[in-house]
């Protein structure tokens, strides 16, 4: 049986029993409650509008002010007691992608009689209007007499081509290093780049013979930052003036450097990440953007180098190397190689990273390498000879021991490590030379970086190799009756397979400069010499 009694008294109505209801009291008890709710409502805000509307202002009100709570702080560089360089914070920067310069601007200073060893400081910056804080050098990189100025670097402009020098570069070393400058500024993209197949477009007359079918596209931002490399190496950096052929140097080092910046994503990632090996474009483009900044200490592309610099240490494989993809679990010597390079320059620059990117090489090292003779392994101890589809035919160098041998140099200065005693005098066991299988211009710049900072340049190993290497490259380089190709080298050794002729001119340019482009670590003795 279900209660239908009302579970609550009805409500009293108004006004007395009997008594007649006024029509007020007649619509109100007519007029559902929610509707009477509404109509309260309105009245209250309608009265509240009323009264803000008719409050006056307070005088002098102040300004409307948000307290941010304290951004932790940032990480910073970690170097060694005797390191001459301060700890610099890591900037975080706010916008990304923005361009790195105008190309409205230009060079300013077009005087005849410019002296070549003036300090720099001071002078406006040839891409934007602040003033050049540049030293005129910097201690490691690019110690040429004018420091990446206006006017040309360690050559000192084409005048001195005949001259040699006291770190072991003849005038035929110099000439070929300009010969290498001219073909590869005459090859550049107008957008700044150089392409491993683009490039052909850029040919005149008979041309340059095709590369390989297997140079690829993908490494498109790869060998632009190796060809931007190879002019600063030779000490010509955004704001150099020299014009040969009717090309300003300057002009082709900016370009680079814009067209780097341009394909750098909001992480600081440079070229396609979808790119096969994509950590070898990224890897060499940071180290011409960091070589950049350090030549001229020029604000107007720091930002960028260091994007670049925090995404190459993110990349890494913590505790180890690194391999074609950010952070994929396996590493390698060879662009683990490339990582070590970029991280040098920063710290030289004053950019900032954590020091355990170099703990993790160090111990990726150690973990490849030989401890009897010094031999280091591709992906693992004992690795043997790399090869890829293309290049099988050729004899194993010893590109990853000199890699090794050049970081062990770079990250810890200790000539004494045995690693990098053996690892020297096994490189000395094949000497360079241009022999068919022998071939390798990618070993061939290693093992001149790592040979030149253990005893270099006058020690007896640096020596008997610098002979080798100056006979196996000078030479076959492509002479002036070879038209298009002048300056160039043709694109046969081990790796031009993926990287063509721009690959080949820009790492033997690279090999030929070894003379000057770094400073010897161990003493640094040489940085006055000439």
């Amino acid at each position: 049986m279900v209660d239908e009694s009302p579970r609550h008294p009805p409500l009293p109505v108004a006004g007395s029993p009997g008594e007649p209801e006024s029509p007020v009291e007649q619509v109100v008890r007519k007029t559902p409650w929610w509707a009477i709710s509404f109509g309260l409502h309105a009245v209250g805000a309608l009265i509240l509008g009323w009264m803000i509307v008719l409050t006056p202002p307070p005088a002098e009100a102040g300004p409307f002010i948000v307290k941010l709570p304290p951004q932790p702080a940032t990480p910073t560089v970690i170097v060694e007691d005797d390191d001459p360089h301060p700890d610099i914070p890591i900037p975080v920067p706010d916008k990304a992608n923005e361009p790195l310069f105008s190309m409205e601007h230009d060079l300013r200073n077009e005087s005849k009689d410019f002296e070549p060893d003036r300090k720099l400081k001071g002078d406006v910056d040839a891409l934007a209007d602040n003033p050049f804080k540049g030293k005129g050098n910097i201690d490691v990189i690019g110690p040429g007499r004018t420091g990446g100025g206006r006017k040309g670097g360690p050559l000192g402009g084409r005048e001195d081509l005949r001259k040699g020098g006291r770190r072991g570069n003849t005038p035929k070393t110099n000439e070929a290093v300009f010969s290498a400058l001219l073909w590869l500024a005459r090859h550049q993209n107008p957008d700044g780049s150089w392409g491993v197949q683009s490039h052909l477009s850029r040919c005149k007359g008979e041309g340059c013979s095709p590369n390989p079918p297997s140079a690829s596209a993908d490494f498109d931002p790869g060998v632009t930052g190796l060809s931007v490399l190879a002019f600063l190496g030779a000490g010509y950096s955004h704001l150099s003036q020299d014009v040969y052929e009717g090309i300003r140097f300057g002009d082709v080092v900016r370009k680079g450097l814009q067209w780097m910046t341009g394909h750098q994503d909001i992480d600081g990632f440079i070229g396609s990440r979808a790119a096969h090996k994509a950590m070898y474009n990224h890897a060499i483009c940071t180290l011409a953007l960091c070589e950049g900044y350090g030549l001229t200490f020029s604000d107007i592309f720091k930002e960028n180098a260091q994007r670049a610099l925090d995404c190459l240490v993110a990349s890494q494989n913590p505790g180890k190397g690194w391999r074609y993809a950010p952070r994929c679990g396996d590493s390698d010597t060879s662009v683990t190689g490339w990582a070590v390079m970029a991280l040098k320059s920063a710290e030289i620059s004053g950019l900032g990273f954590p020091r355990s990117a170099y703990d993790g090489t160090r111990a990726w090292l150690n973990e490849v390498t030989e401890e009897s003779y010094g031999r280091a392994g591709y992906t693992f101890r004992g690795t043997g000879k790399v090869f890829c589809a293309h290049n099988e035919s050729f004899d194993h160098q010893e590109a990853l021991t000199a890699i090794a041998v050049m970081a062990r140099i770079f990250i810890d200065r200790n000539p004494s490590d045995a690693n990098v005693r053996n690892g020297a005098h096994l490189l000395m066991r094949d000497l360079p030379a241009w022999s068919g299988p022998k071939i390798d211009f990618y070993a061939w710049y290693y093992e001149a970086l790592a040979l030149f900072q253990f005893d270099g340049p006058t020690g007896p190993l640096w020596s008997k190799w610098n002979r080798s290497m100056v006979e196996a490259l000078v030479k076959p380089q492509n002479p002036p009756s070879s038209g298009c190709k002048h300056g160039s080298w043709e694109p046969v050794d081990r790796w031009s397979c993926e990287g063509g002729r721009v690959y080949a001119t820009a790492i033997n340019a690279l090999t030929l400069e070894v003379y000057y482009r770094y400073d010897r670590v161990f003493t640094g003795k040489d940085r006055k010499e000439m």
